[in-house]
């Protein structure tokens, strides 16, 4: 019976990827192809931010990994909260995921005068320079993590989400000590 539960986890484990990919290829056909309407209005950042935090702290607990959030003042930015949300769940599941147990991940706000900057940053195990481009490519995955969890579709998502709302992604990181992935979504006026 200890033999036939170990299976069963592992099977749902299992049909739980599955499920996200198809999930994945599902939502990016649909932005790609634009098949359901996208809509982004002024809204305030501070929940969305927290929405994303709330959909993977049980993950960075379990791995012990410590979450900093820079206190910051809300602001209203151009933006689809349940879009977006998906964009930064998928920036701190790649952080959680490359991130050594007892880590840190962190996200700070930077506003600047047409965009502000929400950074996601890890001290795990970076990227090397000339795979940093490559990263945003549809279903790119490093040779070194080709054996880790993960489909190469993430970042492709999230890249693509920023474009509707006319915003961007850049990445940079120093391997063997982090990365930082920076979104830029367009300032409102308040």
């Amino acid at each position: 019976s200890e033999r036939r539960a170990e299976f069963a986890d592992k099977m749902q484990r299992q049909i739980d990827k599955l499920n996200w990919i198809v999930e994945s290829l599902s939502k990016m056909v649909k932005l790609e192809q634009n098949m359901e309407p996208f809509e982004a209005n002024d809204i305030e950042i501070r929940q969305t931010i927290l929405d994303s935090v709330d959909a993977v702290y049980g993950k960075l607990e379990k791995k012990e990994l410590r979450l900093v959030v820079e206190p910051f003042a809300d602001r209203r930015l151009f933006h689809n909260r349940k879009w977006t949300v998906e964009v930064f769940v998928n920036l701190l599941e790649n952080a959680l995921k490359y991130t050594e147990k007892g880590g840190t991940v962190s996200i700070s706000v930077h506003p600047y005068e047409l965009y502000t900057e929400i950074r996601i940053s890890d001290n795990g195990r970076g990227i090397r320079q000339e795979e940093l481009t490559d990263t945003f490519k549809r279903f790119y995955r490093s040779p070194e993590v080709e054996n880790m969890e993960g489909s190469g579709i993430g970042l492709y998502l999230a890249n693509l989400i920023l474009e509707k709302e006319k915003g961007y992604i850049t990445a940079a990181s120093e391997y063997g000590k982090g990365s930082c992935f920076s979104v830029f979504l367009q300032n409102c006026k308040n």
